[in-house]
């Protein structure tokens, strides 16, 4: 950010650009302040790329799904901030996010110290947002707390406007240290708190770790660094027995409204998709279009941006929508997904064994050839009654059919591999058997098996997924490994 709080362009020799100015000692502060927050920014699953410019700020860039790139500014100033300074660079930011609707979504401030004036807000302002997320809207505690918030910032001859965007987008950290000493004691701290792999190395490491990433962004500055950039200086320096692996990257799939951008995990907001108690689900059209569509952006951003293809998928979601991660994070593209089951770790990788036991399912198919196969697969539950009764009502009435039913439990992630392989090999066997172009899958059985037949499914056809909404009646959700849903 290169302009004062009236927009016009800032000159070096200005005071307002003395917490990045030319002398040493604003830029050793900035730079302490950027290189602590950089193992933040690398614990967070949507960071992107950094950068540092020259007067007093840095932006770090967040992917998030659904939404596209969302923005953090941070403002480094290496003296203690007056009230005009403070509500200027306030005000500033108001332009900022209002000049650019959706694109900003955290500011923060980090000073070497504060006015004795602003210590009430800046003090209040913490406790009064972490302790409002315990409690529900309209609480007693939560609605008297922040009308005490309210009033601070009133007593400062500003306004609820005022108070209501810093409590939704402002963060302020006072009275930091200009010492470099104390800069790189904030980066441990920093790297152990965000990213504890990294716990475990040498303090000499550690050093060496920290003024080999300070040399490196100081000769970026004005350009963007890339997330794969900065973790690739962060581990050469590493003896490379002791690198730790890297993270997979987590994604989480919410069932309820929430935009939680505090949040280290890509989130998916599903709740539309979720259907609540009475199952209403949206038309095949939106499946396709969101929920594909996030999924497919957030698969190439990855391949783009991230140096792995292991995914962590947590939260909840439908059987359909298993499907889907699972064919869009593909085997065939590289990926694998683990999740987790009962306390255990299952992985899409966890390839059968001699040991692995056989899982045999019970085939029954009706119908020569036809232009779709409908396919129904249950375990531990017959769903070909219902599926029969309701494929006239989706165009499917004497089309050629194939259920396949298993009675046994799946015991582990190789066994799932096992019965994912033999409802694949069926499919496919079907569909050259029919000369059908297209599948359309019922399914009843637990999530990882879906997520894990949805991650091996791409060689058969495009498979039209069903969700069960109530007795005898289905509706049609997404369409996987279309021409707009292949892997790239």
């Amino acid at each position: 950010m290169t302009e004062d709080a009236d927009g016009k362009t800032l000159s070096l020799l200005q005071p307002e650009s003395r917490g990045g100015d030319t002398a040493q000692g604003g830029f050793s502060f900035q730079e302490q302040i950027i290189l602590a927050r950089i193992p933040l920014w690398l614990s967070k699953d949507g960071f992107t790329a950094m950068t540092q410019e020259s007067i007093g700020d840095a932006e770090a860039k967040f992917f998030v799904p659904g939404h596209g790139f969302a923005v953090e500014l941070v403002e480094a100033k290496d003296h203690p901030l007056t009230p005009a300074e403070f509500w200027s660079r306030v005000k500033r930011f108001q332009e900022v996010d209002s000049g650019s609707p959706g694109t900003y979504r955290w500011f923060t401030i980090a000073s070497a110290g504060l006015s004795q004036s602003l210590r009430p807000l800046v003090n209040g302002l913490p406790r009064v947002r972490d302790a409002c997320e315990f409690y529900e809207d309209g609480t007693v505690v939560k609605d008297r707390s922040y009308d005490d918030y309210v009033q601070i910032v009133r007593s400062l001859d500003h306004d609820e406007q005022d108070a209501r965007f810093l409590f939704d987008k402002v963060s302020i950290e006072a009275n930091l240290s200009t010492a470099r000493s104390h800069g790189e004691a904030l980066f441990r701290q920093s790297l152990v708190a965000h990213l504890p792999e990294y716990q475990d190395l040498s303090s000499r490491t550690l050093g060496t770790i920290y003024a080999n990433l300070g040399t490196f962004v100081r000769g970026r500055r004005n350009q963007p660094i890339s997330r794969r950039e900065l973790e690739t200086n962060l581990r050469e320096k590493i003896d490379p027995e002791r690198i730790p692996p890297l993270r997979p990257v987590s994604i989480y799939t919410s069932i309820q409204d929430e935009d939680d951008f505090g949040s280290p995990d890509l989130r998916f907001n599903w709740a539309a998709f979720f259907g609540g108690e009475t199952r209403s689900f949206p038309p095949p059209e939106r499946w396709n279009q969101q929920l594909l569509g996030e999924l497919e952006e957030t698969r190439d951003w990855i391949i783009r941006h991230r140096a792995t293809r292991r995914i962590r998928l947590k939260g909840n979601r439908r059987l359909s929508a298993s499907l889907a991660v699972g064919s869009v994070f593909s085997a065939v593209a590289g990926f694998l997904i683990e999740v987790d089951y009962r306390g255990e770790t299952w992985s899409t990788a966890a390839h059968p064994t001699s040991t692995t036991p056989s899982y045999p399912l019970i085939l029954r198919t009706a119908g020569d050839r036809g232009e779709r196969l409908v396919v129904t697969v249950g375990i531990l539950k017959d769903i070909v009654p219902e599926v029969e009764s309701n494929l006239e009502s989706h165009g499917l009435a004497g089309m050629p059919r194939l259920h396949m039913m298993g009675k046994g439990a799946i015991t582990s992630p190789e066994h799932a591999n096992i019965v994912v392989r033999a409802i694949k090999d069926s499919i496919s066997e079907a569909l050259v058997r029919t000369g059908s172009k297209q599948a359309h899958l019922f399914f009843a059985g637990p999530a990882f098996l879906a997520l894990f037949l949805g991650h091996r499914l791409n060689a058969t056809s495009p498979v039209q997924c069903y969700e069960w909404v109530s007795v005898g009646r289905y509706v049609p959700t997404c369409l996987l490994f279309s021409t707009t849903t292949d892997s790239k």
